[in-house]
């Protein structure tokens, strides 16, 4: 697999538009003939396995990095993840409840929330999706209440807090060595009152080398598509960084290539530049 090239793109903000929340026609049209080229498409996201197939009615990926690289998939199989110590997610949902914060750990089947989280995710609701039906969004999501999970691994854990002051005692009560990203991914919007989990050494980056490794690929033929801050060491290991028109001044800093936003044929722009397609 090494003569070709492996792209993997950003879900949230980069393969799907933020004005539409869809994945654009040209996108579409732009992955499927770098498939048809013999280039490896992953999608490398920070939402969990099932959370990723939301969109695999329009454009379905044999590759998926999930959870800011804490899993890697290929053709419908869980190739591996790397988990949270359960004594560590016991401790951190401690912390969250007493603070007063909302929080949903992320596993290959669920994300399940505890009540603060859905009471957010309710109100980001009502603003973005007007018309949808809150059930049907929440099921096409992955979601699941917090007294459903039965210890299985968790992979990330996504957190909120109502103020900066009250997220920034969260962090400093995060044992150092977990990886914290901050206002990344889908909690973009949230400042630094939201963010992600992995465990020690656990990036996007991680991820995209672990399936370098795996399907003997090289860096320099690795093309990374980001828009917000858990993609900056997707940029730092791939051998091009291309960030979206729409993200983020930190994603364009640290990219070799920023190309037009996602809701302007962004995606398809790049791979017609880089001769992808």
């Amino acid at each position: 697999m090494s003569d070709k090239k492996f792209l993997f793109f950003d879900m949230d903000g980069t393969l799907i538009a933020p004005k539409t929340r869809r994945i654009p026609q040209s996108a579409i049209d732009g992955i499927q003939q770098a498939m048809e080229n013999g280039h490896h498409c992953f999608i490398c996201t920070g939402r969990s396995y099932r959370m990723a197939q939301e969109y695999f009615d329009q454009l379905e990926f044999p590759g998926i990095v999930f959870c800011n690289g804490a899993g890697i998939a290929y053709n419908g199989e869980i190739l591996e993840t790397r988990d949270l110590d359960p004594a560590t997610v016991e401790r951190l949902r401690t912390i969250c409840d007493n603070l007063g914060g909302g929080y949903g750990l992320l596993t290959t089947t669920y994300a399940y929330q505890n009540a603060p989280e859905r009471n957010r995710m309710s109100r980001f609701f009502s603003v973005r999706h007007a018309g949808e039906d809150l059930e049907d969004f929440r099921k096409r999501r992955s979601m699941a209440y917090i007294s459903e999970y039965e210890n299985e691994p968790v992979q990330k854990i996504d957190f909120s807090f109502q103020t900066e002051l009250i997220a920034d005692v969260f962090f400093a009560r995060v044992p150092p060595s977990l990886h914290t990203v901050v206002a990344g991914g889908y909690y973009a919007s949230l400042g630094r009152t939201g963010g992600e989990i992995t465990a020690n050494g656990v990036t996007k980056g991680s991820g995209i080398e672990r399936v370098l490794q795996l399907f003997h690929g090289k860096k320099e033929n690795a093309y990374g598509f980001g828009d917000s801050s858990n993609d900056l060491e997707m940029m730092e290991v791939c051998g091009t960084g291309i960030a979206m028109g729409n993200g983020t001044d930190e994603i364009k800093q640290h990219a070799d290539y920023v190309t037009d936003e996602a809701d302007n044929d962004g995606i398809y722009k790049a791979l017609k530049h880089f001769e992808l397609i």
